[in-house]
């Protein structure tokens, strides 16, 4: 799956929210802010609170992202499975060059293999799915 221009400027520009659900069918979302693409048809982040969003993806192996320019009323969801990585070689290539382990302790990548990219415009095209 190859991530457009418009994709990878929106994730780069735009605040992400991450989603997940727990295994009871719970729903939880925020801001994911070191959210980015890795390479196409993945997007990657920094875990470090070890929280809701952790253990739903730890339950499920299910992620969702929408990210959104709201000036312009356009944005995308991308959707699919989630793989935690800590201490193996991927996860020490993709913090090498960070400074994240300094703020916090414990640090894990997530990596986010979409499967489905839907789009977010405020327009009759809006819940369209694009791959």
């Amino acid at each position: 799956m190859v991530f457009t221009k418009d994709m990878r400027d929106m994730i780069e520009d735009q605040l992400p929210f991450l989603a997940t659900t727990s295994k009871a069918g719970f729903p939880q979302i925020g801001p994911e802010g070191t959210l980015r693409v890795l390479k196409d048809g993945q997007l990657v982040y920094y875990e470090h609170t070890f929280r809701h969003a952790y253990h739903n993806m730890k339950e499920t192996g299910l992620a969702a992202v929408a990210v959104a320019n709201r000036t312009v009323e356009s944005g995308f969801r991308f959707e699919g499975s989630a793989e935690i990585h800590e201490g193996d070689p991927l996860a020490e290539e993709v913090l090498a060059p960070t400074t994240i382990r300094e703020r916090f302790p414990r640090v894990v990548v997530v990596v986010i293999n979409v499967e489905r990219i839907y789009r977010l415009n405020n327009d009759l095209d809006a819940g369209t799915r694009l791959f």
